[in-house]
């Protein structure tokens, strides 16, 4: 066994002169060796010990991909820490529950997510330090020595305006002309591109520039340049049955856990999916995903490193199209919602030129224009999706236009993957067969044979962090309670049916499953978002509801082409009613849908594009009520 820090150090070693990874800067693509790789993370990790990371100290990382965000991840596992990734999107309420909860000493954090966390630094006595990610070392000289100078501007102001009795209204008005000068010697003036706006939001006067100065005079924020040391470090201490990572769930039922994962559950898990995958050291990928989620971390960045690989990382959503082209990646991970995206994307691009739809329902034009689709995303191309339930109609649509789209199923606890779809063995509307070393087994099925699944493996978490009593819910005797509803065939291929708490019994004690329902539903181009749910008319019958943000695109597009001015309400509603009948003839009696509700607004969701219903559920039965 092995810790993640030997086995990538290993593979830096043996791979020095290939490229590790790659992203854009300036319009070109920059590279970074695997010696160099290695270089910076043995540097990161000198300097996080002599900044007080002792063995055993939890150390966060907040920020977007980058090779910053790899080589701090790391350098905090070769000084002997344990990593916290957080999600960059959390609000300050959230990153504070993270981080205390987590017992985090040290964060390394962008500078798009450091307002959010000068909010919180006042309830945070455990952080020691902050580390800026990205900052650029000469242009944090030039700042800092125009921020000394607005600095006593700010202490005299606060000086003076305690002394002399300044009206209110005057002394706003001082203050406003003070932060437009302030924006507009810094390049930031009022409104301009997204580029500016990312900048830095708190101005000179705010009271998180007093935190932030005070985090500089007491030499506790630095930047990754200034972090950096040449001292040779010792071999680390820890072991791989040791604490790696403390992962926080996404959070789709409520607060945050965080999971605790070994470097050998998550090593156990490279080894099993690149036997699975039949992965090697020619495999590239293109890092799109957020990279605090379990899925991205271990699978698309890990994993490759752990083979010699290369790891791209995405400009953005918008250019992912253009990325994969210009990669053409061996292996990519994705989101159902993301793969549904795409998919529509090329159909729609295929239906907007006369001569490529006439030839797509032929089939030897088809040919002609699926092989062009995978030469622009690549024809060899393994895309694998994760992270919720695939739609078959769209794993359907990429095998017709000649592409691999693999399904898989993990989850945070184990480190991820327990079972996938292989180059060896596919059922489509499954999820695979087990990885080796992981048991699957069906608690108490149904007449159905569909019943909570449960997995046991070297990949099976730790337990949650300080949550003894949640860690024995779903942990016991060696066995984790997934929470999900799943089915073994004969071939012991795995389907999964819903979540156990969202699963609708009906009247006449039929099943729903409401995953089923709403990939349905998702294939009406007028219905954006969905949620299907369980409305209760007796103490234990329910029956199928819907809420349904509809397709605003196609809703216009409706519009034009009626010619009768804008939509109404009613309007919108007749549309999306038609839909629903639509899909109801396509299902059992028992599953359609008795009621729908049209929402204005997209549904709140997490990083990996599930819907929050634990935020959702209580607004619909307020409104109903």
């Amino acid at each position: 066994m092995q810790t993640i820090n030997q086995f990538i150090a290993s593979s830096c070693q043996r791979h020095s002169g290939r490229i590790a990874l790659q992203h854009k800067k300036h319009g070109r693509w920059q590279d970074l060796s695997y010696k160099d790789l290695w270089a910076q993370v043995e540097r990161i990790a000198a300097g996080l010990r002599s900044q007080e990371l002792k063995t055993g100290d939890h150390a966060a990382l907040l920020g977007p991909s980058s090779p910053q965000w790899v080589m701090a991840y790391l350098g905090v596992l070769r000084a002997g820490g344990v990593v916290v990734p957080i999600d960059k999107e959390l609000k300050s309420a959230e990153l504070k529950h993270v981080l205390t909860d987590s017992d985090t000493t040290h964060i390394l954090v962008s500078q798009d997510q450091f307002d959010t966390l000068l909010e919180i630094l006042g309830d945070l006595p455990r952080l020691k330090k902050v580390i800026l990610l990205d900052a650029d070392p000469q242009k944090a000289e030039e700042e800092g020595q125009a921020a000394e100078v607005l600095d006593k501007l700010a202490d005299a102001w606060r000086a003076l305006s305690a002394a002399v009795d300044i009206p209110e209204e005057q002394k706003l008005r001082i203050e406003a002309l003070a932060i437009e000068a302030q924006k507009l010697l810094s390049k930031q003036p009022g409104e301009q591109g997204p580029a500016e706006k990312k900048k830095r939001k708190t101005h000179f006067l705010a009271p998180e520039e007093a935190l932030r100065k005070q985090l500089v005079r007491s030499k506790k924020l630095l930047t990754l340049e200034q972090l950096r040391a040449d001292e040779h470090l010792p071999p680390a201490t820890h072991k791989p049955t040791d604490c790696a990572v403390i992962l926080y769930t996404s959070g789709t039922t409520g607060r945050s856990k965080g999971a605790m994962l070994s470097h050998h559950n998550i090593v156990s898990n490279i080894l099993g999916a690149c036997r699975h995958f039949n992965l090697d050291e020619s495999m590239s990928t293109l890092s799109f995903l957020p990279i605090n989620h379990v899925f991205e971390q271990v699978c698309g960045i890990l994993l490759p490193l752990s083979l010699g690989g290369r790891v791209s990382f995405a400009e953005s959503i918008k250019k992912l199209g253009d990325n994969l082209n210009e990669v053409k990646p061996s292996f990519m991970l994705g989101v159902p919602a993301v793969f549904r995206l795409l998919y529509d994307r090329i159909i729609k691009n295929i239906e907007s030129k006369p001569l490529s739809r006439v030839l797509f329902k032929l089939p030897v034009g088809r040919r002609l224009v699926t092989s062009k689709v995978q030469q622009t995303l690549g024809k060899d191309t393994i895309f694998v999706s994760g992270g919720a339930a695939l739609d078959p109609a769209v794993a359907e649509g990429f095998k017709n236009l000649g592409l691999t789209l693999y399904q898989g199923y993990g989850i945070t606890e184990t480190s991820p993957v327990l079972s996938a779809e292989s180059p060896f063995k596919q059922k489509p509307g499954t999820v695979g067969l087990p990885l080796d070393e992981v048991q699957i087994r069906i608690d108490q099925p149904n007449s159905e044979g569909v019943g909570e699944i449960l997995a046991k493996g070297p990949n099976i978490m730790l337990g949650y962090y300080n949550n003894k009593q949640a860690t024995e819910d779903v942990l016991v005797d060696g066995w984790y309670h997934t929470g999900d509803l799943g089915r073994l065939d004969e071939e012991g291929m795995l389907s999964i049916c819903g979540r156990v708490k969202n699963l609708i019994v009906t009247p006449n004690g039929k099943n729903v499953y409401p995953e089923e329902v709403e990939n349905a539903l998702l294939r009406s181009p007028y219905i954006a978002e969905v949620m299907i749910y369980g409305h209760k008319i007796s103490a234990t019958a329910e029956e199928v509801y819907a809420a349904i943000y509809p397709n605003e695109e196609k809703m216009f597009e409706y519009e034009q082409e009626r010619n009768k001015g804008p939509l109404t309400p009613g309007d919108v509603e007749e549309v999306i009613r038609r839909e629903v009948l639509a899909v109801g003839r396509e299902l059992a009696d028992y599953k359609r849908i008795r009621k729908f509700t049209i929402r204005e607004d997209e549904f709140p969701k997490t990083t990996t594009r599930k819907i929050k219903r634990y935020i959702v559920e209580p607004q619909i039965s307020t409104a109903t009520d």
